[in-house]
């Protein structure tokens, strides 16, 4: 079971500069080491097996510090959350600003990204992809509305390269649902696997489901 060090019953007052950094960034500054430091203890154990103090261990702070940022560990774990959705959803916008304006290219430059920014730091996919749904109703919250950002995203993509798509009876927002749980569970298995298959496998084939919807689209506005 886990255990944590109970809240101090006083976090402490603003103190003044140290080193030329006043309280509030130096606080900042901690702040960004515990979500640092979530990130290795959650990649690593998990949600439920992970404590404050192995957060604490691995920020090289105390639990008075842990508070002073956080009122609980699954606070902690939204916080990583959301600093690993921002990134990944940085690493998209950016990915889809470079590539050529069709369908296809543009699901496979975002496809990419992701794929890339969960193989760069497997952690990201365990916190994001696996024990984001299994942490509490805030947590779950959350997961639901990253997703339905990038299901937005993908739904605009449609309806931009294809705006009569509501003619075929299709709504883009269902069907970018659809084709974003696709992406996330082929991503799961494909971290669960230690990312054992090539990228561009993984890509091709997760790929094949968007392109098989433009294609299927097309065909049927023509």
């Amino acid at each position: 079971m886990r255990v944590n060090p109970p809240p101090p019953s006083n976090s402490g007052t603003p103190g003044r500069r140290y080193g030329g950094v006043d309280p509030e960034e130096r606080q900042r500054q901690r702040r960004d080491r515990l979500v640092d430091a979530g990130l290795a203890v959650f990649g690593d154990q998990g949600f439920h097996a992970s404590t404050v103090r192995d957060v604490c261990r691995q920020a090289q702070l105390t639990s008075r510090y842990f508070y002073e940022s956080f009122e609980s560990m699954e606070a902690l774990f939204c916080a990583v959350y959301t600093d690993i959705n921002r990134g990944l959803m940085r690493n998209t916008i950016a990915a889809l600003s470079q590539c050529q304006p069709t369908a296809e290219d543009c699901s496979e430059a975002a496809l990419r990204a992701f794929l890339e920014f969960i193989r760069e730091d497997p952690r990201r996919a365990r916190v994001a992809l696996i024990d984001a749904l299994n942490v509490g109703e805030r947590m779950t919250t959350l997961a639901q509305q990253a997703n339905q950002d990038f299901s937005r995203l993908t739904a605009g993509f449609l309806e931009q390269f294809f705006p009569e798509v509501t003619k075929l009876g299709l709504n883009p927002v269902i069907v970018a649902d659809g084709l974003v749980g696709a992406a996330n569970r082929i991503a799961t298995q494909w971290v669960a696997t230690r990312c054992e298959a090539p990228l561009d496998e993984v890509l091709h084939n997760s790929a094949m489901l968007f392109k098989a919807c433009a294609s299927y689209t097309r065909q049927a506005l023509a």
